[in-house]
């Protein structure tokens, strides 16, 4: 839905950041919470303290907040001390992969998307890969008969715990994220074994099918 929530609203990550930046273009480098809101509910009455209090620190590069945002579009703060902040600055905070975690292909990982890519345009779709990967993005978009459809690929060669991650993310992203008019999730058989045909069912109730990535040789797609 781009920068606007439904009803025409700004959501609160993008409400407090523009809230932050027109406190350092009235002259503030540092900032606490209270000024943060005080601009932000100027901009919007109607969000409640505790909403954009809570918003902070899902914006904050270095919060110790499990619920910290993953995308890097979404982290522009610092935090200076407890309760100070500042814009977030690659050059002077360092890099955002300091702070959260991004997928990194290993050679491994990319002889799958390779043989994958290769596997689904063998089978008439148009594939690209998605650069640089974001949080709750596929890995692949492929198009066949006007149809977008989102890849996830499960790496084979990752431990199971990052397995197990991902397949979580991949089954949240698919039933949340609209904008695909489908999606793959394609697992190594043992993981593909663990997954009962009542959630196979579900999954495919909201167009999203698991499909068994198969190693012999080469890896391939048991579609």
């Amino acid at each position: 839905m781009g920068e606007q929530e439904q009803g025409g609203k700004k959501p609160n990550w993008l409400l407090v950041k523009e809230a932050c930046l027109e406190l350092v273009k009235s002259g503030k480098n540092f900032f606490n919470r209270r000024e943060i809101i005080n601009v932000a509910k100027q901009k919007d009455p109607s969000r409640s303290d505790m909403s954009l209090d809570f918003e902070i620190d899902l914006v904050t590069v270095n919060s110790n907040s499990k619920d910290k945002y993953r995308d890097p579009d979404k982290l522009f703060l610092f935090r200076i001390d407890r309760g100070s902040y500042t814009l977030y600055d690659p050059e002077i905070h360092g890099p955002i992969e300091k702070y959260i975690e991004l997928a990194k292909a290993s050679p491994a990982r990319k002889q799958v998307i390779a043989q994958v890519v290769k596997d689904l345009e063998e089978r008439g779709f148009e594939v690209s890969e998605n650069k640089p990967s974001k949080p709750l993005q596929p890995d692949l978009t492929a198009w066949k008969d006007e149809k977008k459809i989102g890849v996830w690929i499960i790496d084979p060669s990752a431990d199971r715990p990052t397995q197990l991650k991902n397949l979580y993310l991949s089954i949240g992203s698919s039933l949340v994220d609209q904008s695909y008019d489908g999606y793959f999730i394609i697992i190594p058989q043992d993981l593909a074994n663990k997954l009962s045909d009542r959630i196979r069912g579900v999954l495919e109730s909201f167009n999203t099918r698991i499909i068994v990535l198969r190693e012999e040789k080469k890896y391939t797609l048991l579609i």
